[in-house]
């Protein structure tokens, strides 16, 4: 008996059309089209959660004095979550940031939900800084006075609404002359350098009045930046028995290199060349968050009562004030590698 001729029983398939091919290929882009947001808010949530848990794990860094993470705090205070910090004494309620008005009265902050890094995952928070009279208090300065002989690096996050020039982002100087400046540390903004106009920074550390030519970041259309100026102390000169140190500034990650003085840049601009530790000044100037301490007689003489002359009591305010968002800052009392600042960036970055 002969076996059954199986190609009998095969039946040929007919080939898809062109117009089933186009169906499916419409099908598959509606799923993806329906997927692919649902993957990317998952995406940003984790960058999210990975970056909350980077942050918090900072608190317990011994040489982490402030972190301000802007998920620990609302209304008037940001509370300051580092528990760790290697300063005898240290309490770390000290150092937590106290919303404030330079005109005394209730402060014109807003918590901003929507418009922080992580604000459009449903994450909050950031505060919005109106350039006219906001600023962050923090009253603590045994962990925040620093002198040519110390190690520190400052590291926030920042939105400008408009760079204008001197807003500064944070600040613990006391502006005069010469005879009686008080600059510890403080960073603001420049934005007529750059070749093509995008602005920079300058910055007083201690005798060093340093701004660079150009930040290669167009601040009108950045959004986010993160910005970190770091200090580190090279040691004493024998021939002068001072110390002296590098400074540097990151944008997104990057050194801006090499710093000219700022009166080569800006011949008009006054150079920071006397200095004396801000405790030694006979006020206590903390450290502030989104202005500048300047000496009343110098920057406001109509409101200087010249009775006062020879001293300190009541010449003091806060002038050059940032207009814009902000909702990360940490200040640690080392000086932090290249890399170190790389992954602050990259885990912060949105």
């Amino acid at each position: 008996m002969n076996a059954p001729d199986q190609s009998r029983n095969f039946k040929m398939k007919r080939p898809f059309t062109f117009v089933e091919i186009l169906m499916a290929i419409i099908i598959i882009m509606i799923l993806l089209a329906i997927t692919m947001p649902l993957l990317s808010r998952s995406m940003k949530r984790s960058k999210f959660i990975r970056w909350y848990a980077f942050n918090r794990a900072l608190a317990n860094d011994p040489t982490c004095v402030v972190n301000f993470n802007f998920q620990e705090g609302e209304g008037d205070k940001l509370n300051n979550i580092c528990s760790g910090a290697d300063i005898q004494n240290y309490d770390q309620s000290k150092y937590c940031g106290y919303l404030s008005n330079n005109n005394g009265g209730k402060h014109n902050f807003q918590w901003i939900k929507s418009g922080g890094r992580w604000g459009k995952y449903g994450y909050k928070n950031a505060l919005q800084f109106n350039g006219v009279d906001t600023y962050i208090h923090v009253p603590g300065s045994q962990g925040l006075d620093f002198t040519p002989a110390d190690d520190f690096t400052i590291l926030c996050w920042v939105r400008f609404d408009k760079i204008g020039l001197g807003d500064c982002p944070f600040s613990k100087s006391l502006w005069g002359t010469e005879a009686d400046a008080a600059a510890q540390y403080d960073m603001y903004s420049n934005p007529y350098a750059g070749t093509f106009g995008q602005g920079s920074f300058d910055v007083d550390v201690f005798t060093t009045c340093a701004t660079w030519e150009s930040t290669k970041v167009d601040f009108d259309k950045a959004g986010w930046v993160h910005l970190v100026l770091r200090y580190e102390s090279t040691g004493m000169n024998p021939a002068t028995g001072e110390y002296t140190g590098r400074t540097s500034v990151f944008v997104n990650g990057v050194t801006l290199g090499p710093w000219i003085s700022t009166t080569d840049e800006n011949p008009n601009t006054a150079s920071a060349t006397g200095w004396k530790a801000c405790a030694e000044s006979g006020i206590n100037v903390p450290l502030i968050i989104g202005g500048a301490g300047c000496y009343r007689k110098y920057w406001s003489p109509g409101t200087y009562n010249p009775g006062l002359a020879g001293q300190l009591k009541n010449e003091w305010l806060i002038k050059f004030f940032f207009k814009g968002k902000m909702d990360e800052f940490l200040l640690f009392k080392r000086a932090l590698t290249d890399l170190e600042i790389m992954d602050h960036y990259q885990m912060g970055k949105e």
